[in-house]
């Protein structure tokens, strides 16, 4: 691992720290209510301390491939660090902004279906049915959790 490498991993981690952090901070200003009772801010304060928790481990992570790569003897063969993945934040970013556009007008499972290939489409070698697979048990799973556990106003299929 190069120090350039260690930066943007301890820089990334304490930029995930930061927002875990300003999230939990926030959410602590709502009433936290009781853990049978949960207050409005009782789940951004948990999601905050996970978030901030999360960039601690990514820390730790980087210390310890860090300690690992100076205790390992070098190879000449080993790559540079890894260009940044633009393909995949662009796909995830579309798939997103598609999921946004076609959810009152298509309904859930279409905008979930839609969201997930489009996601797909970021990584190289990718198994078609196995992103058939996921886009089924998401579409299920959140029309069963948000729309008739939570009562989420969105149709299943079609427009509302």
């Amino acid at each position: 691992m190069t120090v350039r490498t260690a930066f943007r991993d301890y820089a990334a981690a304490a930029v995930v720290v930061a927002f875990g952090t300003g999230l939990a901070a926030i959410a602590s200003t709502y009433p936290l209510g009781k853990m049978l009772r949960p207050g409005p801010g009782f789940f951004p304060l948990v999601i905050g301390c996970l978030i901030a928790v999360l960039g601690v481990v990514i820390a730790l992570e980087s210390w310890s491939a860090s300690r690992q790569a100076h205790e390992a003897p070098a190879d000449e063969g080993t790559p540079g660090p890894d260009r940044f993945a633009w393909r995949a934040v662009l796909s995830v970013t579309i798939g997103m902004l598609a999921f946004a556009a076609l959810v009152d007008r298509a309904g859930y499972v279409a905008a979930t279906f839609a969201l997930v290939f489009i996601a797909s489409l970021g990584e190289i070698r990718r198994n078609w049915w196995a992103v058939g697979g996921i886009a089924t048990f998401m579409a299920v799973f959140g029309s069963v959790l948000f729309i008739w556990g939570l009562g989420l106003p969105v149709n299943v299929f079609g427009p509302r």
